[in-house]
């Protein structure tokens, strides 16, 4: 009687023998059915070895202006501004899977080896829960290195004397609001009160509002004119903004604008002492053919950061 289930060659059916799947299944997942993440890219990531606890800190790197001195005089000596200090607590995370040689043998339509295939996947995704957790409570909370949530209206700069500085603006998305979000990072200063601008480069938008954000900012080489606005009415934001859209993102109305600012000064952190990877747990039960785990070690947060600039939507 013909195989009712042949597949195309190379492909895995149920005839296969034990070893060609347990090979063909290893195979599979060192492609890995990759899932990286649309946030991932937003996230510093710090793979320092030290123990399970790091102390990540926006060192002060700005000083007073020079005052006029001469030759004969002291040298006026100044001190940066203490940063704001994060310690994040790496902790493991593991998952496993194992087939059974009665399941196998009950398995008519080769559905175990694909239902296995997703078990890498999991991790990216785990992961990716964690980045857009930092978002959808960037309103709240006290999880900051200053003791305030990502983004807030008054957040101290390291030097008191400097006063605060805000990342937190309201209303929906439109070139207006969009603008008054851009503008937080035009005006930014520095611990010392001087101005030192963040060059805004992603937008990050739910799925509700990716429609709205492409039309904002319109990608392309052609000169394109506001959404609603005049023939001649330009749209200053062509090709200056990438959209970012997550579907994991809670809310429909917030979003994010991200700037270039590169290592610690991303203020999203991930710190990752070993990503994730599989092993076989070689289980000593014969009727066990499949036992396999993932693991990783890291953790995700935030410090404070001047890179990013949020609004409530609302």
């Amino acid at each position: 009687m013909a195989n009712q289930f042949s597949a195309a060659a190379g492909a895995i059916t149920k005839d296969h023998p034990i070893s060609a799947i347990d090979k063909s299944i290893d195979i599979n997942w060192m492609r890995r059915n990759e899932f990286v993440g649309a946030l991932a890219p937003l996230f510093d990531i710090d793979t320092k070895s030290g123990g399970l606890t790091h102390v990540i800190t926006n060192v002060g790197s700005a000083l007073p202006l020079p005052v006029e001195n001469e030759d004969t005089e002291d040298l006026p000596y100044f001190t940066p501004a203490d940063g704001f200090k994060k310690t994040f607590t790496v902790v493991n995370y593991r998952s496993g899977i194992r087939v059974t040689d009665t399941m196998l043998a009950a398995d008519r339509f080769d559905v175990i080896v694909g239902m296995t295939l997703g078990q890498m996947k999991s991790g990216f995704r785990k992961d990716e829960y964690q980045r857009a957790s930092i978002l959808n409570n960037a309103f709240s909370g006290t999880a900051g290195a200053d003791s305030l949530p990502l983004c807030d209206t008054a957040h101290p700069q390291e030097n008191p004397e400097a006063g605060t500085w805000s990342n937190d603006s309201t209303g929906e998305l439109a070139l207006a609001t969009l603008q008054t979000l851009r503008l937080i990072g035009a005006d930014m200063t520095d611990e010392h009160g001087d101005p030192d601008p963040v060059m805004y480069k992603t937008l990050v938008v739910p799925t509700a509002l990716q429609q709205t954000a492409l039309e904002l900012t319109s990608f392309g080489d052609a000169p394109r004119t506001k959404p609603g606005g005049g023939h001649n009415d330009p749209n200053v934001l062509v090709n200056q903004l990438q959209v970012v859209t997550s579907p994991y993102l809670t809310s429909a109305a917030r979003y994010f604008l991200v700037g270039d600012r590169t290592g610690p000064s991303k203020g999203l952190h991930e710190v990752a002492l070993q990503d994730w990877n599989l092993k076989n747990n070689n289980p000593a039960n014969a009727d066990i053919l499949i036992d396999k785990r993932i693991k990783s070690i890291k953790t995700f947060g935030f410090t404070t950061s001047k890179n990013i600039a949020g609004s409530t939507g609302v």
